[in-house]
């Protein structure tokens, strides 16, 4: 009994020393956020700024849009808002799908939802008093994305179901040459600018050490490319991968009357418990009618979860009292023994990303579930075998094995013909994440080291996204026609950023992850609070890019 009382004493003491840190960020985030208002938006500034628009110069030629965005996710969308708002008319986004939403529109699996808070994954412009949940499911947020696009009257710039297969700088003009696919047929577009807004998670990722894929006679599908046509009644299903979207998926198959879902693991991940509920009809009225409390709330949630960064980038003790609540929720969902064991990561909580979900544990230890360990060596006709002989028979294979975050997919040469796939060869990096020496007039959204591990990255595009407008707006003053970062900038950027990010959990963890590349550079993340980064690109820095007129 007294040992009982122990556990439930250390667990409450941990709790309230979690509640302490999570407050005093809070406090102090609230009055940071008061002094920034003070300093930047007070009186009038915030008002004269968005009053601001671009002019179209003299020397623009008939054939020429002013910017391209590619891709009609969060990203592009928020750069054609933008647009709006800086009133220029003279651009095209550029979609592959037939819908817009980006990775909102491409995946549709089962249980597909963000873990991110519903008031945080939105713009911070437009507030939706209509989510039906704390955590938004996926057509919720493709739905967000729709209303959008008509309320801002972006629907009309997108060219929808084309490819770019090429962008090419034109030195002797100043243009991209932006070279797309559509029905089969090739046609050319040019702009001043590109924005480059179709990030780091669209391109689905296969294992490449896994013999016989291509032997299998039963139906497989990626979780990002989901087969609606499959049916699960009384099959032997295969999940391979234990990331985030596996385990929103194992939950939603296993009720689909399988019999028999097999789950294999490569390794095991920090979960943490996710605090969703549904929203009430009384809330939604109360956000429509005053929305500036769903703002407030919106920016405690950020405080709250900007105080993450202490144990993730700075690694404060913080981590300890996460690492120990997170061990007890596992033991309190897990009984079994042996299964805690393979349920428990050897690297330090956030090293991976948190997994956030309620029902993965107790899924695992349902009847017709099993949890695989040992790794995958072949598949053959009907079956997995793995490394140590053990053969599953399967009839449905879900790979769920995330996305080529290390492969740029698109062709981009840039002055003197330079290729951003051999200057990315060594390892992706940008300058602030956005532009890149040798690509006049390149802005990359969600870029290199730009993603998050604790924060919402809608929170990082609109930062990005207000750079780029002041670039823009600079350009247009001063009748420059294109600007370069400064190769030595750029280098002193990413060697500041890699000493601080091998000071982070992400390289001191103790594990490998889609954070890194080959040669365990991490190329993913952004090693600091997000208000330094805000900061950071509050103003365009001028002196650090080389100007042609």
């Amino acid at each position: 009994m007294r040992n009982i009382l122990s556990i439930k004493l250390d667990i409450l003491l941990l709790i309230l020393g979690f509640l302490i840190v999570l407050s005093t960020s809070l406090v102090l985030g609230l009055i940071g956020q008061f002094i920034y208002w003070l300093l930047y938006d007070s009186f009038g500034r915030y008002e004269k700024r968005v009053k601001r628009k671009l002019k179209l110069i003299n020397n623009q030629q008939d054939d020429e849009y002013y910017v391209i965005i590619i891709g009609t996710g969060f990203s592009g969308l928020g750069m054609a808002i933008k647009m709006n708002e800086l009133g220029m008319d003279n651009y095209i986004l550029i979609e592959r799908h037939e819908h817009i939403g980006g990775t909102w529109y491409a995946n549709k699996y089962p249980g597909c939802a963000c873990d991110i808070a519903s008031n945080l994954y939105s713009f911070s412009f437009e507030p939706n008093p209509k989510w039906s949940h704390y955590f938004s499911r996926q057509p919720e947020i493709a739905e967000y994305l729709e209303y959008c696009t008509d309320k801002y009257d972006i629907r009309r710039h997108i060219q929808f179901n084309t490819n770019v297969t090429q962008l090419k700088w034109l030195e002797e003009r100043q243009l991209w040459q932006v070279t797309t696919q559509s029905n089969n047929q090739e046609k050319i577009f040019y702009a001043r600018s590109i924005v480059l807004g179709c990030g780091p998670l669209s391109n689905a990722s296969y294992p490449t050490d896994i013999h016989g894929i291509d032997k299998f006679q039963g139906q497989m599908c990626h979780t990002s490319k989901w087969d609606k046509t499959i049916d699960f009644n009384n099959k032997r299903v295969a999940v391979v991968g234990t990331g985030p979207s596996a385990i929103q998926t194992v939950p939603e198959v296993q009720q689909m009357n399988v019999s028999q879902l097999f789950v294999f693991q490569r390794t095991p991940a920090w979960v943490i418990p996710r605090f969703d509920r549904l929203v009430t009809d009384w809330e939604k009225n109360l956000f429509k009618r005053y929305p500036i409390i769903q703002k407030f709330m919106r920016v405690i949630m950020y405080w709250i979860m900007e105080s993450l960064a202490l144990s993730f980038a700075y690694r404060w003790p913080l981590k300890f009292l996460i690492d120990k609540l997170v061990k007890y929720n596992l033991e309190r969902q897990v009984k079994d023994i042996e299964l805690q064991k393979k349920l428990i990561p050897i690297w330090e909580f956030g090293c991976k990303r948190m997994l956030i979900t309620n029902d993965w544990f107790s899924t695992l230890q349902k009847s017709n579930v099993k949890l695989v360990t040992n790794r995958i060596r072949e598949i053959t006709s009907h079956s997995i075998i793995t490394y140590d002989g053990d053969e599953y028979p399967v009839d449905i294979i879900i790979w769920s094995t995330g996305f080529l975050t290390q492969e740029f997919p698109l062709s981009v040469y840039g002055i003197n013909g330079c290729s951003l796939t051999e200057k990315w060869s060594e390892t992706i990096q940008a300058y602030r994440g956005i532009t890149v020496p040798s690509f006049p007039n390149f802005f990359i959204l969600l870029g290199p080291n730009t993603a998050l591990g604790h924060n919402s990255v809608v929170i990082m595009i609109e930062a990005q996204i207000n750079y780029i407008a002041e670039a823009f707006l600079y350009m247009n003053q001063n009748n420059i026609r294109s600007i370069e970062i400064k190769q030595d900038i750029h280098e002193k950027f990413n060697e500041k950023l890699q000493l601080r990010l091998k000071r982070t959990v992400w390289q001191k963890g103790g594990c490998h992850s889609w954070y890194q590349d080959a040669k365990g550079n991490n190329t993913s993340l952004w090693p600091d609070f997000t208000w330094v980064y805000i900061l950071l690109l509050k103003n365009f820095d001028y002196e650090n890019y080389i100007f042609r007129q």
